[in-house]
């Protein structure tokens, strides 16, 4: 018995040999700094790691140890995320879920075994940095070699750059400008509704308090491959070239197209694919797509375009040498109809088809009433099918095929979720199922179990969402082959079902990957009930899941107000997702002492994206006197704003107000008051934008008369 234990030892320790021998420890040092930058031709601060943007290519080998440490030289708290890679729990690099941020002046070790290959990324996970140069890439060889043999090996990150700090972005959004839909030129106007014969279109939209459609939030300066609008990569006639693609922008969908052909598609988010070959598709935020491209044997050098969703810029990466082969252009969409709607019925059919494809052996109804029921689920699409537009294309998600099966055993308990993908985009509220991360719960999953996601997009906006620790099956018609990703693009008012294998126990994310949705409460965390209790939310719940404002319900300050010949008014507010302090004024210019004026201050509570209500108290040296007032503001059909109250002298006030956009620069407005101790107030006027913080606004007000002045913003 002693020697057959004696074997058995030997033999196991004769198995577990290879994988100790061979593990080798793979060190990076990352450095985090500021520094200037010239990508839009004027200098600006951005942040970098190790000196430059983006940071430097880790490359390993599957079952290397990676050891990182990362050394924060930057004013403010930091942290790196690792995108795609399955880690332990407390190396995910999510503040307040997983670990505490980096503070200026420390330095943090990252350690983990290298469990997959591939191509992937990491970035800052606090705040907006990741908007600002803090992101790089991941290529991970497989143990046993590459399957797709390449002449090159490129590594591409796509990425967006805005002059404007990410908080001031941030602050306009909240605030409710069109500043960057005026900058990027893609505000919706009546003048350009008429052009595109589409006022009766406008004017359903509105009536249905529904805002404008676009397709990115932000107005952006430079549009870049591996840092440069344009790069080049030398490559001889006839090679082939493996494209590690990453699309590393804040907020920046792409269509992309390869000038010297077709592009052959042979991974999706570091996971291989059946080969299949492809021309023009969308690339959506935070994906990796690894592609084989060939140099035509006519030589020159051949273009592979990233052209933004919106039609407002692309970056180049040319491949080869000798004369340059542009790429073909994108139409530029049509944010009134056409295009835009037609997108949307593509990835609608896309979205259908994936259910269609759903294996509903596990589910608790029958698979025709699980199938109908989640139908109805769905937001409306009427009048928009059959209206594909094969030259916007969406994610070619219904091309890729898994190498074997992916189906999770039915034998696991199944878990189930429908989460609603929101937002109000009036205020710049994004949100799942109505809430926002500080007010949410937690989606609670058990190891051992299926977990099934079905993501249903209410809102008029792509979401690119991403799941940390985990790869998920997206449910497609391929079936049993459905590809395995851990980013999956939802486009508007449609769905997609995602299912995942619950072996990863801790605390995860769950976000939209644009970065302003998430910064604003697109986010959930998915926690195992059977976490361990070293778990860092267990040991800091109120740090991880703070009540109101912290990481992620962020406060925000911002006014405005016009500076007229006659008279002056306007607010100044601070407020978060929920709250909202907000001081108001309206002045007589001139006249001495006999000036009329009036001040106050609301409290708002915001209730959902069409409802507030709020408390104020005034002052006034008018007939109004000073007194409190309770009362609600709503949005009306035709986005039309109002508000009422009653004051604490049993004095009832409405209010309407409309602005009436004529061209990107130029709006009508008017506004009619009834109080009934002051009767009617009455103002009407026009607004040409200048820049984003000035304007020129004439007005007539029933009781300042006629003025023209200049209208701020701050």
């Amino acid at each position: 018995m002693p020697c057959r234990t004696f074997y058995t030892l030997l033999s196991l320790l004769f198995l577990c040999a290879p994988a100790a021998v061979t593990a080798k420890t793979v060190n990076y040092d990352l450095n985090l700094s500021e520094m200037t930058v010239y990508f839009s031709g004027k200098e600006r601060r951005a942040m970098a790691i190790n000196g430059s943007i983006p940071g430097p290519t880790l490359r390993f080998t599957e079952g290397d140890d990676a050891v990182l440490r990362v050394r924060n030289d930057l004013k403010e708290e930091t942290s790196i995320h690792w995108h795609g890679l399955l880690v332990p729990n407390d190396q995910a690099g999510v503040p307040h879920v997983n670990m505490a941020g980096i503070k200026p002046g420390e330095t943090r070790d990252y350690r983990f075994r290298l469990r997959q290959s591939g191509t992937f990324w990491y970035h800052s996970h606090s705040v907006l940095q990741e908007q600002l140069g803090i992101y790089g890439s991941i290529v991970i060889t497989p143990k046993r070699g590459t399957r797709m043999k390449a002449d090159h090996d490129l590594v591409v990150m796509l990425s967006d750059w805005t002059d404007e700090r990410p908080y001031d972005v941030l602050a306009q959004l909240r605030a409710g400008r069109e500043w960057q839909q005026i900058k990027k030129g893609t505000v919706q106007t009546i003048v350009g509704a008429i052009q595109h014969d589409a006022l009766p279109d406008m004017v359903k939209r509105s009536m249905t308090r529904m805002p404008p459609m676009d397709f990115s939030d932000v107005g952006y300066d430079a549009f870049l491959a591996n840092g440069k609008p344009a790069a080049e990569f030398p490559a001889r006639p006839g090679e082939t070239v493996r494209l590690r693609l990453i699309n590393a922008s804040a907020s920046t969908y792409y269509h992309l197209d390869y000038a010297g052909g077709s592009m052959k598609i042979i991974a999706a988010d570091g996971t291989d694919v059946q080969p299949v070959a492809t021309g023009r598709f969308l690339f959506a935020i935070a994906e990796t797509y690894d592609l084989l491209v060939k140099v035509p044997g006519n030589g020159g050098a051949w273009e592979l375009r990233a052209t933004a969703q919106d039609g407002t810029g692309h970056s180049s990466l040319f491949i080869g040498q000798g004369e340059r082969h542009a790429a073909p252009d994108v139409p530029k969409p049509n944010v009134y109809k056409g295009h835009a709607m037609s997108e949307m019925s593509g990835m609608y059919h896309s979205s259908m088809a994936g259910m269609k494809g759903m294996d509903h052996s596990t589910m608790p109804m029958p698979a025709e009433k699980q199938s109908s029921a989640t139908m109805k689920a769905m937001p409306p699409m009427a009048g928009m099918q059959g209206m594909d537009d094969p030259e916007r294309p969406g994610s070619p998600y219904e091309k890729l095929r898994a190498l074997r099966s992916t189906a999770i055993a039915d034998s696991r308990p199944l878990r189930e979720y429908t989460l609603r993908l929101q937002g109000d985009m009036i205020r710049y509220v994004w949100a799942l199922d109505g809430k926002t991360f500080t007010e949410a719960d937690t989606i609670n999953v058990r190891r051992g179990e299926k977990v099934r996601f079905i993501l249903i997009n209410d809102s008029m906006m792509h979401h690119p969402m991403h799941l940390h620790g985990h790869f998920f099956r997206l449910v497609t018609s391929a079936g049993g082959l459905s590809p395995m990703k851990h980013t999956v693009d939802v486009p508007p008012m449609t769905s997609r079902t995602i299912e995942f294998a619950a072996d990863e126990p801790g605390d995860w994310m769950m976000h939209c990957h644009i970065l302003y949705h998430a910064e604003v409460g697109m986010m959930r965390v998915v926690h195992y009930e059977d976490a361990p209790a070293t778990s860092y939310m267990v040991q800091h719940p109120m740090n991880a899941l703070p009540l109101i404002g912290g990481p992620h319900d962020p406060k925000f300050f911002f006014g405005e107000g016009i500076l007229l010949s006659n008279m002056t008014e306007g607010t100044a507010s601070v407020e978060n997702n929920r709250n909202g302090l907000m001081a108001h004024w309206q002045s007589r210019v001139g006249n001495g002492s006999a000036t009329d004026y009036e001040l106050g201050i609301d409290y708002d509570r915001f209730i959902n994206s069409n409802l507030s209500a709020f408390a104020s108290y005034e002052w006034s040296n008018g007939i109004n006197d000073n007194r409190g007032m309770f009362g609600a503001r709503y949005l009306l059909p035709f986005l039309i704003q109002s508000q009422a109250s009653v004051d604490t002298d049993g004095d009832f006030r409405l209010t309407i107000s409309k602005v009436f956009p004529i061209t990107a620069r130029l709006s009508l407005f008017g506004r009619a008051q009834y109080d009934t101790k002051a009767r009617w107030e009455t103002a009407a006027g026009a607004e040409y934008f200048l820049h984003k913080n000035l304007s020129l606004v004439g007005q007539y007000h029933n009781q300042y008369g006629w003025g023209a002045g200049v209208g701020f913003r701050f």
